[in-house]
């Protein structure tokens, strides 16, 4: 059954068509994988799905009642409001009647894990403010979910339970992601929007993985098809040369095909070409030649009375791709600068190779400035930067990472994300590096840039230390993993999975804060029946509250976070309980008048 229908719709953005007559519809029960290159319309897509942006023409129409919920990419919420208070205040905007929203909004930030309503919204982090984005959307109970990049600035419990809570989920959801794990593990189809695709998307059904292997049983057929096409239009080509003997309405027909066989073969040609134009990243090795650029010995890190490690013991050499782990606030971003040595407050040794080159990849980017353009950024003031001992024109070593010569002169703000995270490797693998620290270097970048910067990394002869959630990106490059567990402690592990099951394992969310007794006031008269439940009024709040902790508590059981029908059951007895504790709070509010 269609639930959302997208028919003929066209979006332009300056001189950039981005949709030219893009039709598809989403179904009951489709869990959709959208993939797409930086700057394809993947985020405008959701938006227009939503109705916060519209189609220059066509139309997008719904099937009767049916609702949806959308999280955005960047999360915006007001600093200075509670969670809880944003919470709220967004249910009701979005349709829901003032008590169901006070009783849903505590129920769906207890399940993504908020412990404390009151919690300032400029007091969370970026992972936590995707959380309660999410909280908002799940309590509405949509028919369709429409997620940007839902794990971004997530940490490992978030993207698990995530993952989890969405693997069961009855209803449709369209999720733009670059996080393929995520992808091959809770989609039933993906589809990939380009325009140079004859229908402006390529789709199939199943998970990630499933797509790659239709996808390039698709590029095989474009191939065999270019050739098919290439030996009659060179036929064709030969007969127009020879020209029209007679003007008959067959040999005109003719014609006519021939020309359309040409421009065919024109648009295959394109479409095949674009394929293969992938960024060409290179990483020069410093050619350092040491069998050890790091030995640590015993070193303790600690801010006040808070350890983030104690008692490190490492030794890191060339060749080696380590995986650093931990939650977010965990302090790995710490422990790397300590071992570069750009922190010096801890206690132990930290023994480095001499004349080591080390290249740092900063996950907030605060080395790219923003008003400058491209040229000036990777050429230094000059047309030449140099790399690999030679000289080479900006343009052409931009062009590497997909840069076109129309973008040279850009501002560095005015690009998305993904082409500044593009942009800011490109710089730094100017540098010729016996280290590379990379700090969420996937953060931003498409899938197809993700992909090339594994293959480039996989080449680098030096010492890698990469900090990232991209559980396919660390599969494919690290062969060991450092991991800062709770209480300073930490652990080597060979193997991502090994410490993902351990983490899962110990995900756990606390019980939210219960709500505290109003004060009492003095007011007279309370008939027979009020003052006999007055009476008793503490033990049954006391009682009710504990029954509603129990409820909120079983939610974060594994067997029922992971299970969306034992989750709607579980959220139905926690809405029973809240109701029973509201009335009980409602009481006594009616009987202070009378005390």
């Amino acid at each position: 059954m269609d639930l959302i229908t997208i028919n003929q719709i066209e979006k332009t953005f300056g001189s950039k068509r981005l949709f030219d007559g893009l039709s598809f519809t989403i179904e009951d029960q489709q869990r959709i994988g959208l993939l797409g290159p930086n700057g394809a319309g993947k985020s405008t897509l959701l938006k227009m799905i939503c109705g916060f942006e519209k189609p220059d023409t066509g139309e997008i129409s719904y099937r009767k009642g049916v609702k949806f919920a959308y999280v955005a990419q960047e999360d915006s919420f007001a600093e200075n409001q509670t969670v809880l208070e944003v919470s709220i205040e967004r249910l009701k905007t979005s349709g829901m009647d003032v008590y169901e929203s006070e009783v849903q909004a505590p129920i769906f930030l207890s399940l993504v894990g908020f412990i404390d309503f009151n919690t300032k919204v400029s007091e969370l982090s970026g992972g936590w403010k995707k959380r309660l984005s999410l909280a908002i959307a799940f309590a509405q109970d949509p028919d369709v979910l429409l997620l940007d990049e839902p794990t971004n600035h997530m940490d490992w419990d978030g993207i698990l339970w995530l993952e989890s809570y969405i693997k069961t989920y009855k209803k449709s959801f369209l999720v733009v992601s670059h996080d393929r794990t995520f992808l091959n593990n809770v989609c039933n189809k993906i589809m990939e929007i380009n325009p140079l695709y004859r229908d402006g998307y390529l789709a199939f059904d199943g998970g990630y993985q499933q797509f790659l292997e239709k996808k390039q049983d698709y590029t095989q057929a474009q191939l065999k098809l270019q050739d098919t096409l290439s030996n009659k239009a060179r036929r064709e080509i030969e007969w127009l040369r020879a020209g029209v003997k007679a003007r008959t309405t067959k040999s005109k027909a003719r014609a006519k095909e021939a020309y359309e066989l040409i421009d065919e073969l024109s648009v295959v040609k394109a479409r095949n070409k674009s394929g293969q134009n992938k960024a060409r990243i290179e990483v020069e090795s410093a050619g350092k030649r040491s069998k050890k650029f790091f030995e640590i010995k015993d070193v303790t890190i600690a801010y006040g009375d808070h350890k983030i490690v104690e008692n490190l013991n490492l030794i890191l050499g060339p060749k080696s791709c380590v995986g650093i782990l931990g939650s977010n606030g965990s302090g790995k971003t710490t422990v790397l600068k300590a071992i570069i040595g750009d922190l010096k407050n801890y206690s132990g040794e930290i023994v480095a190779a001499e004349n080591l080159k080390v290249v740092y990849f900063d996950q907030k980017r605060e080395a790219l400035p923003q008003d400058i353009n491209l040229m000036e950024y990777l050429g230094d003031g000059g047309d030449y930067a140099i790399f690999k001992d030679q000289s080479v024109h900006v343009a052409s070593y931009a062009s590497r990472f997909l840069f076109s010569s129309d973008k040279m002169q850009l501002k560095i703000g005015q690009l998305s994300g993904g082409e500044q995270a593009r942009l800011f490797i490109a710089k730094l693998l100017l540098q010729p590096a016996d280290v590379l620290i990379l700090d969420e270097p996937t953060n931003d970048l498409d899938i197809d840039s993700i992909e090339v910067l594994e293959d480039a990394l996989l080449s680098f002869e030096g010492l890698i230390l990469l900090v990232s959630h991209d559980r396919y990106f660390l599969n494919q490059l690290c062969e060991r993993f450092l991991a800062l567990e709770n209480d300073s402690r930490w652990n080597t592990y060979a193997d991502l999975a090994q410490w993902l099951k351990r983490e899962k394992n110990n995900t756990t969310n606390e019980k939210p804060v219960s709500q505290q007794k109003p004060k009492q006031t003095s007011k007279p008269k309370l008939s027979y029946k009020e003052k006999r439940q007055l009476e008793t009024l503490d033990q049954d709040i006391e009682a009710a509250e504990l029954a509603l902790a129990q409820a909120q508590a079983a939610l974060s059981e594994p067997e029922v976070f992971s299970n969306h029908e034992k989750m709607q059951e579980s959220l139905r007895l926690v809405e029973e309980k809240q109701k029973k504790v509201d009335e009980l709070y409602y009481f006594w509010e009616s009987v202070e008048e009378k005390l």
